[in-house]
């Protein structure tokens, strides 16, 4: 009769190893292979490209170059992730954002200044 009884070590360290092969589990599906919704802000991207442009801080062929970022940025998102633009998401801080940033450039309309008119 002993004979079959598990210690309580035995046991702890059944429901241990239990507990980290789940847990591995549950991280490795959701790092690759758990459908997940990214945001992109074209609105907010173009609306800043158009007034970089305006404001002659990009020039023509800069533009032409950012706007094919679009579609770069969308060409290398894994398939497992669906984009949604960030129009309508609420509560977009909860969601991996896309959009390229303006290095060397302000990106705030605040900071970019109205073009003079002549």
């Amino acid at each position: 009769m002993g004979a079959n009884k598990l210690k309580i070590g035995e046991v702890i360290k059944i429901a241990l190893i239990s507990l980290v092969v789940s847990a591995c589990s549950l991280l490795a599906y959701d790092k690759f292979f758990a459908t997940k919704i990214v945001t992109f802000d074209l609105k907010g991207y173009i609306a800043v490209l158009r007034d970089l442009y305006l404001t002659k801080q990009i020039d023509e062929a800069e533009l032409k170059k950012r706007i094919d970022k679009i579609e770069e940025v969308v060409a290398k998102t894994p398939k497992r992730k669906i984009i949604i633009t960030s129009d309508v998401i609420l509560g977009g801080d909860r969601v991996e954002n896309l959009t390229p940033e303006f290095k060397g450039y302000p990106t705030k309309k605040a900071e970019i200044p109205e073009p003079q008119s002549k």
